[in-house]
């Protein structure tokens, strides 16, 4: 069973439907149905908050192993008994051993259940609040390794947890997105109960947005928060809460602040307004990747003619090429009974001949 199927599963064993499940999680109902779909699995922040309005755990969603069932075995039922009833100082030295047996390296002496609050602890503590972050520094801080390597098209990254290394495939060639990988990365690296050996980035081309593997979400969740601190982004989104907004802008943003991709960028904005804004990646005059909250836009359709993303891969440039202005509703939203306006932004990748597309709801 699927995290799409559990969902449905315990959304329907509470005879909710999806705008009512929607309300409870403090989701937008377009998003619970993306995930029913499949079309998108969840954020990890979509995760807590779809857990807590289905009365399950994170871990239920995402193997379909309920808590009460995760301690089957009597050795472990035994070693949660003695360090419940240990005292402070005992159990600090019971997570010590574990930690050593694990080949986990403690350098942050800090205990949480959450990737983004370790991503705040990195960014406050260990990098001092440095701003942009230096994902090299960081990575020497920590004592890691990172080499280039042939990956041989398995994955763009490998982790070697207990050699410290990380492995850049040599075909990776754009910063920003080698900072995302390498931010991913440390984030496995220093997760406690992330205890596998070795970890993959991208395998296969796999998107990080389709994942359903828990650990891998949570390192994707990490890097985002680290990358893009959540206090600093902010002051900056609250400048594109009104108005007409063009990628222009966000690329600005994304290459001379953040050091981040114009993608990255572009989802923390849905991120921050759900309501306003979509993202959708185009190729071959299709639809590809959707990106959105309320705004609702199906994958694998053809695009619309009078689309500015049409029009960019009718006549693709040799160069980076932007085009925006105001579309119709209909001519993103499938089915769509509004008959209002979108600003649409529209940017040609010469590279990956596809289009990027901000939607901005007017």
């Amino acid at each position: 069973m699927s995290i799409k199927e559990r969902i449905i599963k315990k959304r329907k064993e509470l005879n909710l439907n999806q705008t009512e499940l929607a309300k409870r999680a403090g989701l937008q109902p377009p998003a619970i149905s993306q995930y029913e779909s499949g079309n998108r699995n969840p954020s990890y922040d979509a995760l807590v908050k779809l857990s807590h309005a289905l009365n399950v755990t994170i871990d239920y969603l995402v193997s379909g192993i309920e808590q009460e069932e995760n301690i089957t075995e009597p050795t472990e039922k035994v070693l949660l008994k003695i360090f419940q009833n240990s005292t402070q100082q005992k159990k600090q030295e019971i997570l010590e051993y574990a930690f050593l047996s694990a080949g986990y390296q403690n350098q942050l002496n800090f205990f949480s259940t959450d990737p983004k609050q370790y991503a705040k602890q990195v960014f406050n503590v260990t990098l001092n609040g440095e701003f942009p972050i230096d994902i090299y520094k960081l990575a020497k801080k920590l004592n890691l390794t990172i080499i280039i390597g042939n990956l041989e098209g398995q994955a763009e990254a490998l982790l070697l947890k207990n050699n410290n290394t990380i492995i850049l495939d040599h075909n990776q060639k754009h910063e920003a997105r080698i900072k995302m990988t390498i931010a991913t990365m440390i984030g496995h690296f220093l997760l406690p109960w992330h205890s596998q050996a070795s970890y993959y980035y991208r395998k296969q081309g796999k998107s990080t947005l389709s994942t359903d593997n828990i650990d891998e979400i949570e390192a994707s969740s990490f890097a985002t928060n680290l990358i893009t601190p959540p206090e600093i982004l902010e002051k900056d989104l609250n400048e594109f809460s009104s108005g007409n907004i063009s990628l222009k802008t966000l690329k600005h943003l994304a290459d001379e602040k953040y050091k981040v991709s114009l993608t990255s960028l572009c989802n923390r904005l849905v991120e921050f307004d759900k309501d306003r804004f979509a993202v959708v990646n185009s190729s071959e005059f299709e639809v590809k990747k959707v990106f959105s909250g309320s705004i609702i836009i199906k994958e694998n359709y053809e695009l619309n003619q009078n689309s500015k993303a049409y029009e960019l891969l009718t006549t693709p440039s040799k160069m980076e090429e932007l085009r925006e202005g105001r579309v119709p509703a209909n001519t993103w939203i499938i089915d769509s009974e509004n008959d209002g306006f979108l600003f649409e932004s529209s940017i040609y990748n010469p590279t990956y001949k596809s289009v990027l597309t901000l939607l901005t709801k007017l």
